[in-house]
């Protein structure tokens, strides 16, 4: 098995870098105003998601550290 060499915490700001990118290409992209909107929401949600989930990492990993 190929163990990765990107820590999780960078792992989940990357990916949720790449939500946002992606959720203000769907506004711009060649749909209807509701499916731009719709997939704008689904990326933004997954992004938030994401810095949330890498935010509790920072702070267990403080924690951790600090016992």
């Amino acid at each position: 098995m190929v163990k990765s060499t990107v820590s999780p915490l960078r792992s989940r700001l990357a990916r949720a870098a790449a939500h946002r990118a992606m959720a203000f290409a769907a506004l711009t992209s060649n749909s209807s105003k509701h499916v731009r909107y719709h997939r704008y929401c689904i990326h933004m949600r997954q992004a938030e998601a994401l810095a949330r989930a890498a935010d509790l990492d920072v702070c267990d990993a403080l924690r951790e550290g600090s016992e």
